[in-house]
């Protein structure tokens, strides 16, 4: 039996030939270089090098990595195809170390500490005379209308970016001469950029740099195969500058600094209370009238729940958005002083107000509705 297993495993004994066994004198080295490593790591944690501590306990660590993995783990006897597996990962160890490092020491202090206020833009022109255009003002512009206004105007100024379809009236082809509000000249672009266009979806960017808006606006310039006529002295005054000097008026290129809309609003704006429901959550009339129901099915999709308003019901587009939202359903309103006055709205809407009508209901349900939207304005004192 012993011979017909022998005979049936004819590598056996050669397999484990192949195994190699750390000699006493090895072990011994090795753990012996680790000890003095390790010391070596404790005395490098307590000395100040400076820069160097990082790169220094590195490379005792993986020096100290290394002597495991091929001694006590016998990669330095291990297959070819394994030293490469392991090498690899250790490359992509160096390489994830240098990214890290190249983004930590380079990139300058980019922490801003709690409390902090925005910094304004600022309003310090370094260019003199920045109607006149350049090639390499041209140039920044085109990289500034790629990040700011491909999505309404679109990639090559035609006005049809994906956003377009929104705006009534449609964002500007900046190829066409005609139909300029403020005029195609640079300073008239200036302008434009600057304060934007009321009425339209065309927002201020005056929290960019002045020299970036200039920069847009020899880039807008370019677009159009008819070039405009020159800048006046009258055209720019209008933005504050003097065509002799180049230069703002009292002789600093210099203009107001601004902060974006979105945190002056955010630094404005008062929290408003939250309504008392009161008793809603007891009264169980309010959810189970008729009225109730009719209100959850018609008018809470936009009133709110509790008559409480405040939900967005159309978008006026401009940067930052601007919305029409709902106002809450308070006793006091002209359409809850009678009931033929509240039957009226429902039945005729709010012309320009976004208030449809609802002429299908009856006079039974017009009446419940009533009584149920009095009820719910009486809750919202």
């Amino acid at each position: 039996m012993s011979n017909n297993d022998h005979s049936n495993h004819p590598h056996h004994n050669q397999d484990h030939s192949h195994h190699h066994i750390v000699s006493t004198k090895t072990a011994l080295t090795v753990a012996g270089s680790l000890f003095f490593l390790t010391v070596l790591t404790v005395v490098v944690s307590r000395v100040d090098l400076g820069v160097w501590n990082f790169p220094v306990a590195m490379l005792v660590a993986t020096v100290k990595a290394l002597l495991v993995m091929m001694f006590f783990m016998d990669l330095i006897h291990d297959a070819p195809e394994n030293s490469v597996i392991f090498g690899a990962g250790f490359l992509f160890l160096v390489i994830f170390f240098i990214l890290t490092a190249s983004d930590l020491f380079f990139r300058g202090n980019v922490y801003v500490k709690a409390g902090t206020p925005l910094v304004a833009t600022s309003g310090r022109s370094s260019l003199k005379n920045p109607w006149i255009s350049t090639p390499e003002l041209v140039s920044h512009g085109k990289e500034l209308f790629s990040q700011n206004c491909v999505t309404c105007h679109g990639p090559e100024g035609l006005g049809n970016g994906v956003a377009a379809a929104g705006y009534n009236p449609p964002p500007r082809n900046f190829h066409s001469q005609t139909g300029w509000i403020n005029g195609r000249k640079p300073s008239n672009i200036f302008k434009t950029l600057k304060e934007g266009i009321p009425g339209s979806g065309m927002a201020s960017f005056g929290t960019l740099p002045i020299d970036d808006r200039w920069a847009l606006a020899a880039y807008v310039v370019s677009l159009n195969s008819e070039r405009p006529a020159s800048d006046t002295q009258e055209d720019v005054a209008k933005i504050g500058y003097d065509l002799k000097t180049g230069l703002a008026a009292g002789g600093a290129r210099q203009e107001e600094k601004t902060i974006p809309i979105e945190f002056a609003i955010e630094r404005m704006a008062v929290a408003e209370p939250a309504p008392a429901h009161g008793a809603l959550g007891a009264n169980e009339r309010g959810f189970t009238s008729v009225g109730g129901q009719l209100y959850q099915a018609r008018c809470a999709q936009c009133h709110g729940e509790h008559g409480e308003g405040g939900v967005r019901v159309r978008s006026l587009g401009g940067m930052p958005k601007a919305y029409i939202t709902t106002a809450p359903l308070l006793a006091n309103r002209e359409s809850l002083k009678s009931a033929d006055a509240f039957n009226h709205v429902v039945e005729n809407g709010l012309t320009g107000r976004e208030m449809p009508g609802s002429a299908d209901l009856s006079g039974g349900e017009l009446s419940e509705l009533y009584t149920h939207v009095k009820w719910l304005a009486g809750q919202l004192h």
